[in-house]
């Protein structure tokens, strides 16, 4: 019995501490690829038209990757967050359920997949360049940052602040198109006049693909 109960607590000691290798390893890796996406982001501030392409390749593929899942991620919880406000709002006034959270976190991932989805049928089918996965998901989260920043600062101020908002809007969502656009004839290598007609098609095609999944989530 004695050696029995040891055994026990031996693989209990040896569970805590594999837990905790796993911990730290995750741990480890969520700081290294926030630490990438940081990097990217202070080279896109000091160039944001026309060095995504020498940022790309100065952060290599799989930091690309990880910092356009960090991207993603803020997109995410910014979403989240905001909706959150919404819901229990409604909720307050007896409409909607509780259920409507879960609901909220699906349809904030929603967004960044689509674009995502985009620039991958452009890398596919119209791009010459031969690019891989983690341009696609890097392309993407960078693209939704901009509206990241327009969720958290309604999340912030609210929707009655009549003067500056509307500002705040404005400029997100210029940043996002033009983003977008230098995306693609930078990275991607398309001419002007596809870019400028596949750029705000990206928009439309992701910002109804994600009304479309928002309807079927509440109704």
């Amino acid at each position: 019995m004695e050696n029995e109960n040891q055994t026990n607590e031996n693989q209990s000691n040896d569970n805590i501490s594999k837990g905790k290798e796993m911990g730290q390893k995750a741990f480890d890796e969520a700081k290294e690829a926030t630490g990438q996406a940081l990097k990217a982001l202070k080279s896109l501030i000091s160039n944001p038209i026309g060095g995504q392409y020498e940022t790309l390749k100065d952060l290599g593929k799989s930091n690309a990757l990880r910092a356009g899942i960090v991207f993603g991620v803020i997109f995410a919880i910014a979403s989240y967050l905001l909706g959150h406000s919404f819901i229990s709002a409604a909720l307050a006034f007896g409409g909607g359920g509780a259920g409507l959270y879960f609901k909220l976190i699906i349809f904030s991932v929603i967004p960044p997949i689509a674009v995502f989805g985009l620039f991958y049928i452009v890398m596919k089918f119209i791009s010459k360049e031969k690019e891989d996965l983690s341009t696609a998901i890097y392309t993407a989260g960078v693209s939704v940052i901009p509206l990241a920043l327009l969720f958290f600062c309604v999340k912030i101020i609210g929707m009655n602040n009549s003067l500056l908002l509307p500002v705040i809007g404005i400029f997100c969502i210029s940043t996002t198109f033009l983003l977008i656009n230098s995306f693609l004839q930078d990275i991607y290598k398309l001419s002007p006049q596809k870019s400028v007609l596949i750029t705000p098609g990206i928009v439309f095609i992701a910002g109804y693909v994600s009304g479309l999944i928002l309807q079927l989530l509440v109704y």
